[in-house]
């Protein structure tokens, strides 16, 4: 979709073929992006840019089936959540927003957006920035782009995605945010790394979704609200986090039962002195004592 007014704010990155990260050429159709090196056509739907990877296959199971159109469907989800745990939805929509540090100016992402539940306070924060609000359901994201000003200084970009190939350059975010869809992206170690890769150094990442706080999980009420749910097994993806992780925050709200883990996005791993020697009779460093131990580990096992 094109972005909103313009005006003098920041450009937005450029689409890039999810897949090589190779950029993209309109199509002589006018309705369609095509990758530069492979020839693969993302297709423009309803002035929406389709760039899930991968494409969906006529032997896909079938998606669930639902009363009601799927936007209404998440509507009602959120409602009822926010009522059955005691919360006020746009009080900790804001608070975590809070969390990435955003500049009036800055290029977020709002990954696997949804209907749009972040947008309007994203907007808000950013009167001269820009915000790409990407998810892999179309439906959805007409939804969302249908029922929001464009007029807000801020420029809105919508776009389908795959939260595992996001279709934009390295280093073309200033802060990330992804609510509400992590536990469903089927490979957090991936998806974590993508998210990585398309923050600017400096920059957060910031990320909720449903998970009963691990110490209630075996009362009886975690155990009732687990059977009504499975997600809210989830755990937050700490072990997924990458090693240039800096500042890593981990919160429990709504009832503790909503994670929101956020971490900086730093320039390289944190430097560890492994050749200063140890003070005191053993002696020693950090990387000799390593290797003393896998000598012996080895030694032994050959014994």
């Amino acid at each position: 979709m094109a972005p909103s007014d313009p005006g003098d704010n920041v450009m937005p990155p450029a689409f890039v073929d999810p897949v090589a990260l190779a950029p993209l050429q309109p199509g002589a159709d006018g309705v369609s992006l095509i990758a530069a090196d492979s020839g693969t056509v993302y297709p423009i739907r309803a002035g929406l840019a389709d760039l899930v990877h991968p494409r969906p296959q006529p032997t896909d199971p079938a998606p669930p089936q639902f009363d009601r159109p799927l936007p209404a469907v998440e509507e009602a989800f959120l409602r009822w959540t926010f009522r059955a745990f005691g919360g006020d939805e746009e009080a900790l929509r804001r608070k975590v927003i809070d969390k990435l540090d955003l500049a009036p100016d800055a290029v977020v992402l709002d990954n696997a957006c949804g209907g749009g539940a972040n947008t309007r306070l994203l907007q808000e924060r950013l009167p001269r920035g820009v915000l790409c609000s990407t998810d892999i359901s179309l439906e959805l994201l007409a939804h969302g782009a249908g029922r929001f000003a464009t007029d807000t200084g801020c420029r809105t970009i919508w776009c389908g995605a795959n939260a595992l190939y996001l279709p934009f350059p390295d280093q073309s975010f200033d802060a990330v945010l992804s609510t509400g869809g992590f536990n469903q992206f089927g490979d957090p170690v991936r998806a974590i790394a993508e998210m990585t890769r398309v923050t600017r150094p400096g920059g957060r990442i910031v990320i909720a979704d449903e998970g009963y706080a691990p110490w209630l999980q075996q009362t009886l009420t975690g155990q009732m609200v687990l059977n009504d749910n499975p997600l809210m097994a989830c755990a937050p993806p700490l072990q997924a986090l990458p090693a240039v992780a800096q500042e890593v925050r981990l919160e429990w709200h709504l009832g503790n039962a909503y994670y929101c883990l956020d971490f900086r996005v730093g320039a390289a791993p944190p430097a560890v002195g492994l050749d200063l020697p140890h003070e005191g009779l053993r002696g020693g460093t950090i990387r000799s004592r390593f290797a003393a131990m896998r000598q012996h580990r080895e030694t032994g096992a050959e014994g």
